[in-house]
């Protein structure tokens, strides 16, 4: 009888370690496999013979994570996504030349809003910068190509549209009442974690400002009406964060 017992707890001790020793594949849909890893290719194809005999192949990409035996992790991701929603909100100085061909600053505060596909970062941005001594309001649309996968990547984007005032002041020489801009960027993103990054970008923006109607005074006391309009280039440093 003692012997029966001894046999049956060394088998179920046998059986519980072979259980613990299998290979296990999670994969990012949630799905499960344990059995033996036979091959991993990174970045290919992963196979494994399940407990009941079959072999699959899995593509690596789909894998989150996987451990052999018990506790050791052989491949973690760290998985940005490729579709999905993100948001942009980025802030910073922009240099400029005055009428008086000397150099002013200004601040510039933009968020976008979008959808990525891979490389690709599509949305509509916002913003709020001070030109020409008024408050105006970008609303734009944005698309920016990450050139590389992974934590690290540049960046190179376009964006363009309307620059409506905060403050329709006519009366005056800067009283610009319409807006409009068209711009470009180059940069790098810097992820933390799959949800979180850090941005940094050098901007450049044609800006066209018009609508301003004033009354100019010659020499000799005449008036006249004049509609002032402006080109403006500026080229900025912008710091933000990206989420997904």
């Amino acid at each position: 009888m003692k012997l029966i017992l001894t046999f049956s707890l060394m088998l179920l001790a046998m059986c519980l370690f072979a259980q613990s020793a299998n290979d296990i594949i999670y994969l990012k849909d949630g799905s499960i496999y344990k059995g033996s890893i036979t091959e991993y290719l990174p970045n290919e194809n992963t196979t494994i013979k399940l407990l009941d005999g079959r072999i699959i192949v899995l593509k690596t990409q789909n894998i989150s994570h996987m451990t052999i035996g018990k506790d050791v992790v052989v491949k973690k991701n760290f998985d940005i996504k490729q579709k999905g929603y993100f948001h942009n909100s980025f802030l910073g100085p922009q240099w400029g030349q005055t009428d008086n061909s000397g150099t002013t600053i200004s601040f510039s505060y933009n968020m976008v809003n979008g959808y990525r596909v891979g490389n690709h970062h599509m949305g509509l941005g916002l913003g709020m910068e001070n030109h020409a001594g008024n408050w105006y309001v970008p609303i734009y649309a944005d698309y920016s190509y990450h050139i590389l996968k992974g934590h690290f990547s540049p960046i190179i984007g376009v964006n363009g549209g309307l620059m409506p005032p905060l403050r329709r002041d006519t009366e005056g020489r800067y009283g610009y009442s319409e807006g409009a801009f068209l711009g470009g960027r180059i940069g790098f993103v810097a992820y933390r974690n799959p949800k979180v990054a850090f941005l940094v970008n050098l901007t450049y923006r044609h800006i066209y400002l018009d609508g301003a109607e004033y009354t100019r005074f010659s020499f000799w006391s005449e008036s006249h009406d004049v509609i002032g309009s402006a080109r403006l280039n500026r080229l900025g440093v912008m710091i933000g964060v990206v989420f997904n």
